[in-house]
This record gives C-alpha cells, structure tokens and sequence, in this order.
C-alpha cells in the first residue's frame, strides 16, 4: 500500500513539455527533516516486498529527492526518463530492509557490503628506484587553457525571467520578469547562450596564446529531465566544431561530463545488458578526440570513455570517466566495484608512464571529494595519487562551478601529514548558479618535470555588458601573484588553505573569486562546503568538515575510520 501523500497523476514540465503519468509527492509537509527522512525511507521498504512499476519509481524518486537534492516535480520526470533504467536495477536486487537502508544512509549501513563499496584496486608497490624522467625536446613553457562546464543552453532568451521557481531559468518570457535575462547571460540560475561562449573563444583566439585545450566536461545545458541522445550528439557536434572553428591547429583534448549521459549521470558498465552501455556517446566522444589522441587508444575511449594519450615527449595526458564514481549512476548500486576495470585501467597506465619515465597529468569532471562521487572509488582515487605523486604533476577537474582546489595527503586521514598533490577544480563557463564566466591557462614548465607553475583564471563582469556592449574578458587573478608564492606546490596550497581558515583577508577574497562576483555570491553554507573542500579528496569526517558544513549527500558518503 503507497502513503496517500503519493498521489497518481499527469504534470506539466517547463518548455511545454507534457510527461507521462508517475507518482510524484506532495512535499508541503512541515515535518522535521530528519522524521521526513525515516519516512521516506521506510516507504522505499516497499520495494523488499513489492517491485512493480509504481513502487520502483517511488523508491527511484526517493533517491533523487536525497541524493540529487531536486524538487518531487524534477525528481519524478527523471525518474521518468530513467524507468528502464529503475527496473533492469531494482528487480536485480534482492536486498534485505537493512541493505537497502544502507543504500541511502551511513547509520544503518550494511555489513554485508552487498554493492561492494569498499572494493580496493591492485596498486604496485613503488620502486626501489625510479626511472630518470624522459628529456623534454622541448624546454619552452606550455600554456594549456582549460575549459569547464560550458552547459551552453541553445533555448536561452534574452528577457525572458531570470528568477524563476523551476531549476533552470531564462526560458520563460513575461510582461514583467522581476529579473530580465540579459542578452549575454545572467549570474543567476541560468546557463549561458551559445554567443557568450562562441565570444569568449574569439577573444582568447585573439588575444592569449595556448599549446593546446583541455575541455573536462558538462557540455549541455541542466534540463536534466528533458535530455535525448539526439539533442546531446547535436551539443557536441555544435560545441567540438565551435571549438575547432576557433583552434583549428590546437590539440584539443576532452573528458566526460555526468550530464553527457542520457539519461543524466547514466554510464552503465559492461555487466549491464546492451542497450544501456553509452555506446553512442563513446563513439561521439571518440570522434571527437581522435585527431588527436594515439589510435592505440581508440578500444578503450569506446569501452569506457577514457583514454591515455603522448601531449609531448615526457608528458602523457590520462582522461578519466568520472561517471563511474557519480551517486545517481543508479548501475553502481549493483555493484561498485571498479566499474569496467576503469581504475584497474588507470592504474596499469600510470604505472607505464612511471616505468617509462614519463610525466602525467590528469583531466576528469567530478572530483572524487565531491558529494556526487562514491566513497569507494573515491578512496581508491586517492590512494593512487598517493602511490603515483612523483609520476602525477597535475589534476585538472570541474564539475562544480565554483573555483577552488582541493590538497592529498600521505595519510588521507590526516591533514597533518605531509601534501603529496593538488587538484585544480576549475571555474565554469556557465553562469549556474549565480557565478559570471571563467576559463583558465595554466603555465607548464617541461623543464620542472612538467609541473604547473602558474595559471591564470579570466572572467567577464556580465552585469556590465548588453546587445551593444558586448563582454570584456580580464584577466581575474594569477596564482602566485594572488596568494604570493614561489611555486604551486602541494606543500605551497596547503599554506594558502591555513590563510584561508586565518587570514580574513585571504578568506574573503577566495571565495570573491570562488564565484567571480563581488560581492561573493556564496552564502555562509557554501563557503563552510568549499572550506572542506580544500581538503576533502575523499569523504572523511576527521577533515576540516565542521558538522554545520556538511550536507546531507556528503553525510551520505562518509566511512568510519578504519
């Protein structure tokens, strides 16, 4: 029997769009959080006993609800989407009320281990001796420029309501919005218009030089709900020929973002039937690539959608599908476990680079902090950046918008002990939610075994640009000159992170340029967030997380010490 709170009927979604029926809830009960949790909970019970359609979907929206932190509305068109998806997964299980609340939450996790969350990756044990690093041909400093999270929304409407109830707004046009989109974006919750972004590429073509382009992710707009692979393969093919329009002759690399899959966050490994695996998506990530990237790779781009290619004699660029770590990837409550040997496969490719004096940098979406990224590979991630920190010499992620880093430390349970690698999360391009645009050149010195010894973050003040007056790119800041260092190593960012936490200066100037505004648009809750997250590789309690500072997903993820 469904709570009477789930009620059977038909919903209209932003963009005219007319869903099939679901039940969705009526969440205007005023209940405390935590009694609403339980309850929630306990309704997905349903599932032990009852594993038709309805209960299914109930228990898919419940998960979202938790996880993905979306309305009931949102949260049931996804779940929508995703009802093959729900059924090949839920009627695989067979769990007991115990594993399933395990699923969801810590407190009654699941000794059993029934999705192998804990799974551990084969890591070598380090050499006796290294291999001297490979001599650069070349000693001159590379400039990379790093783009991330374009979301470019081909629906945007200059004038159409910025503030909005719906999860994405500038869409809908009123008499009188209570705040207008503008004709090049807007810091609110809005992505940006296929123009800012083609506007941001002249610039740099025109005016900064680069040796080649990473791109780690996002790359369609945050209709979740509304996604087809038509419209995704017709993103990429519009944003891969943007980016050679402009970079005709620059090598162009690219990761996978979580919102590339259809439906979101979908990226089924191989022990899931056929018509689940992203094949298509490969294959347009394949095509995309492959100009540049060593063909020897082209099986394991189509297999998992990473690869590991030569950027210049010595250095050799690893692009990781994150996907495979994301929360709402509901194949991975099958089973966690190294999801189609991806970090088996990292593993095996760093540890070829470190035999053959080869350097290593790094391109992914999600960082394995991040409360969207599972604990196990999180852990596991970190343990390899532990193992390879004299072969890895830089980490370049995104995912979340805002512009921070996070510090590895030889014991992952203390932030004490020495840093052994960084990790850039890179600033969007997307003004979502509430940031203006950025993109970043890093300095790589060949000479320094090709470590980045400097980058620059550029951004647009989108408030002060319209139809005539199109937007100024400005440099934003220059790390070193910024926090006054010597070089960008791990030891030298754990400094910056004390200033941060001591320094009010330091402090509020990090999160200005966390999200390119000033004054910050982020809250008290979300600078506590991103202060855990300059330390938080992984999801540990005993970091620098005070406990208003954690979310409920992040709470989700977190396993005792051990």
């Amino acid at each position: 029997m469904i709570d009477s709170r789930y009620t059977d009927c038909t919903t209209v979604y932003p963009r005219g769009m007319l869903r099939n029926r679901f039940f969705v809830v009526d969440d205007s009960s005023h209940a405390p959080r935590s009694s609403r949790l339980d309850s929630h909970i306990k309704r997905s019970l349903i599932i032990k006993f009852d594993k038709s359609e309805g209960a299914i979907l109930l228990f898919a929206q419940a998960i979202c609800k938790l996880f993905a932190h979306q309305t009931w509305a949102i949260c049931g068109g996804i779940s929508t989407q995703f009802r093959e998806e729900f059924f090949y997964v839920f009627r695989q299980m067979d769990l007991t009320s115990a594993q399933i609340c395990g699923l969801l939450l810590p407190d009654c996790a699941d000794p059993n281990d029934p999705t192998q969350s804990g799974w551990q990756v084969q890591i070598p044990p380090r050499p006796k001796t290294l291999r001297p690093p490979v001599k650069p041909t070349k000693t001159d400093s590379i400039r990379v420029l790093q783009l991330s999270d374009l979301h470019v929304d081909f629906d945007y409407k200059a004038g159409s309501e910025a503030r909005c109830d719906e999860p994405i707004c500038c869409h809908t046009e009123t008499a009188t919005p209570a705040l207008p989109a503008g004709y090049w974006g807007t810091v609110a919750a809005c992505d940006i218009p296929h123009r800012t972004l083609e506007n941001m590429l002249d610039h740099i073509n025109r005016t900064l030089w680069v040796d080649y382009v990473l791109l780690s992710g996002d790359f369609v707009n945050h209709a979740d709900w509304d996604y087809t692979v038509e419209e995704h393969l017709h993103v990429l093919h519009n944003l891969s020929s943007l980016i050679a329009k402009y970079f005709p002759d620059t090598p162009t690399y690219w990761a996978l973002g979580n919102h590339e899959g259809v439906p979101v966050n979908n990226f089924a490994p191989h022990f899931a039937p056929a018509k689940f695996i992203p094949t298509w998506l490969y294959q347009a990530f394949l095509n995309i690539s492959a100009p540049w990237m060593d063909a020897e790779n082209n099986s394991t781009a189509m297999y998992r959608g990473s690869y590991s290619t030569v950027l210049t004699k010595g250095l050799r660029l690893i692009s990781v599908n994150t996907g495979f770590c994301e929360t709402t990837n509901f194949f991975l409550y099958l089973n966690q476990s190294d999801p189609d040997g991806t970090m088996s496969w990292f593993v095996a490719e760093l540890l070829k680079a470190e035999q053959a004096g080869e350097k290593v940098h790094i391109l992914g979406h999600i960082p394995p902090g991040d409360g969207e990224c599972l604990e196990g590979w999180a852990r596991n991630y970190y343990k390899v950046i532990q193992r390879f920190n004299d072969t890895i010499q830089a980490q370049f992620f995104g995912h979340v918008h805002w512009d921070y880093f996070t510090v590895f430390y030889e014991d992952m349970h203390n932030v004490a002990s020495d840093p052994v690698g960084v990790l850039y999360a890179t600033p969007s391009a997307t003004t979502f939610e509430g940031l203006n645009p950025a993109f970043r050149i890093y300095t790589v010195d060949p000479e320094k075994g090709f470590a980045v010894t400097n980058f620059d973050t550029f951004s647009t003040d989108l408030s002060k640009a319209n139809q005539t007056h199109p937007p100024v790119w400005t440099k934003l800041y220059s790390a070193l000159t910024q926090y006054n260092l010597t070089d960008l190593s791990p030891k030298s960012w754990n400094g910056v992170i004390k200033q941060i936490f001591e320094e009010k200066e330091v402090h509020d100037d990090f999160f200005r340029l966390a999200t390119r505004t000033d004054p910050t648009t982020c809250n008290a809750e979300c600078q506590n967030t991103l202060k855990c997250s300059l330390r938080s590789g992984h999801h540990n309690q005993t970091l620098y997380c005070p406990p208003s500072a954690i979310k409920s997903h992040l709470k989700t993820n977190m396993v005792p010490q051990k």
